[in-house]
């Protein structure tokens, strides 16, 4: 089994606000900005769930449940200190649509979920896990997405072996830190997910050098 990184690795700069609650000063800032472009992608689902990988201190969550009340959103973790944080925050926030948090490793058989899957969304995980993370990820994906089910990533990428400096010197410092982390490459993660009956559908833009990729069954 993959090495489970910690609270510091898994979501780097997350403080303390008390009561298990976490807050990751980088989700503070981006949280709207996914949840916006979220709701755009995910327009034509109108019913279902979605399950969120590696959901952290449960930040993106509160915000994508909000802007999409329509859908189930089911947060995962593996981290107890990350899966105490979203159960914080949902606690607070009092979304109808934002399910308890499924302790969970994509890396192994998925649990159960109260819903059908209709998207699989995954933010700032692949490049701090090694590439099995993301192989199981595609995987579990593609066995339990419905029909026309879409599969999210969220992060920084290099666009075949182009990027820009700040994700360079990302990679660069995530690789320091574990030799088996680091910025993923769109081509690999086509690749992979081709292999698993997924198509290429779209790349959004986002703030910060980030972009969401988007695949469909």
């Amino acid at each position: 089994m993959p090495r489970k990184p910690d609270v510091a690795a898994s979501r780097p700069g997350a403080e303390d606000a008390g009561g298990g609650k976490l807050v990751a000063p980088s989700a503070s800032r981006n949280a709207a900005a996914v949840a916006q472009a979220m709701a755009r992608l995910l327009a034509d689902v109108s019913d279902g769930a979605v399950l969120e990988i590696g959901s952290g201190t449960g930040q993106h969550a509160v915000a994508c449940a909000a802007a999409l009340p329509r859908l189930t959103w089911l947060p995962s973790d593996p981290d107890p200190a990350h899966l105490a944080s979203i159960v914080a925050w949902t606690a607070e926030a009092s979304a109808p649509n934002l399910a308890p948090p499924l302790a969970m490793d994509a890396t192994e058989p998925w649990p159960e979920t109260p819903a059908p899957l209709r998207a699989v969304y995954s933010a700032n995980v692949i490049h701090i896990a090694p590439w099995t993370v993301a192989v199981g990820i595609v995987a579990g994906a593609a066995a339990r997405l419905s029909p026309s089910g879409k599969l999210l990533f969220y992060g920084p990428f290099y666009d075949h072996g182009e990027a820009g400096d700040g994700n360079r010197a990302f990679d660069a410092s995530l690789r320091a830190r574990d030799p088996a982390w680091g910025v993923r490459d769109i081509r690999d993660l086509a690749a992979l997910a081709s292999g698993h009956g997924f198509s290429f559908l779209r790349r959004l833009e986002m703030p910060a050098n980030n972009l969401i990729l988007v695949f469909e069954r």
